[in-house]
């Protein structure tokens, strides 16, 4: 009991820690209002979805460093993710297929911004989005 207490305790602590690190960045612009995730099942959706939009504002604007900062953004979002609901993710392959290709795309995305390489970065934020559209499209249409 005090275990599964503990582990409930840690994922609202890191879950708090996502929540407080994308609050003071979700503005992309200053001066621009910021919109917290809401707590609870979609919170990671809602933060990987606002990094994502900021990733797309810094490749219209060119700003690499941004574009990077945002992608490592996703990417450790992500990570957590991943780690903390590890159970809810194992056999499911068709799942766990999209969260490889997001997590391949996104380390593409860093690396073409780290080489502020414009193609290379737009068509992995391609790649990116496409493993959003086909994942949500699994939990959505399950084929049964």
């Amino acid at each position: 009991m005090k275990t599964e207490f503990s582990k409930l305790l840690f994922r609202a602590v890191l879950l708090s820690l996502v929540i407080g690190m994308l609050g003071s960045a979700s503005g992309v612009a200053e001066g621009q209002p910021t919109k917290k995730p809401k707590l609870g099942y979609d919170a990671w959706m809602t933060a990987k979805l606002v990094a994502s939009q900021q990733v797309l504002t810094h490749l219209t604007m060119g700003d690499f460093e941004k574009m990077e900062e945002s992608a490592r953004r996703m990417q450790f979002v992500h990570y957590l993710e991943q780690w903390l609901r590890k159970e809810e993710f194992k056999n499911q392959s068709g799942y766990m297929g999209q969260l490889h290709a997001f997590e391949f795309a996104t380390k593409e995305l860093v690396r073409h911004a780290e080489d502020r390489d414009m193609d290379g970065a737009l068509k992995s934020f391609q790649l990116v989005t496409e493993s959003c559209v086909r994942c949500h499209q699994l939990i959505r249409d399950p084929v049964e």
